[in-house]
């Protein structure tokens, strides 16, 4: 999957404790595709912690910016690994995964290398966060995104 072009509202979080963020007000966001169009509404209420990781590596790969595509990238990363209530995803792990390098390609907040050490380090260690992170209270998708993919 090739990212031609994305266009989101502005995102605005507020603090929630332990690292997290919540989104404060419902945004969209749409990604224009070679293979198709992808539209995600972020609503007010999700919990995320943007880029997931420890502070210590905030200088190479930030947990976000002012730069708000590269945010729309962590925030839609971090929907696609979040559960819905019978446990699937949205996006399976690799499309995810490639999609946040695409999306970061497309912001250039990151250089060639800062994407490179994202996207591998995602492929290396996301498995388990994919597989269990954001489950209990954190899963349940569908009551904070909308989601509709319009292949082509």
């Amino acid at each position: 999957m090739k990212v031609l072009k994305f266009k989101g509202d502005p995102i605005i979080t507020e603090f929630a404790g332990d690292g997290l963020y919540r989104i404060a007000k419902t945004a969209s966001c749409t990604v224009w595709t070679d293979v198709g169009v992808l539209r995600y509404i972020i609503h007010a209420g999700f919990i995320t912690d943007m880029r997931s990781g420890s502070h210590a590596i905030d200088w190479i790969i930030p947990k976000f910016t002012k730069d708000n595509d590269y945010n729309w990238a962590i925030l839609i990363h971090d929907a696609n690994y979040t559960l819905d209530k019978d446990g699937n995803h949205n996006l399976n792990r690799e499309t995810a995964d490639l999609l946040l390098r695409e999306m970061m390609r497309v912001s250039k907040t990151l250089n060639a290398l800062q994407r490179f050490l994202m996207y591998n380090a995602l492929r290396l260690f996301g498995n388990s966060a994919y597989k269990s992170e954001n489950i209990g209270v954190y899963a349940g998708i569908e009551n904070y995104m909308s989601f509709r993919w319009d292949a082509k």
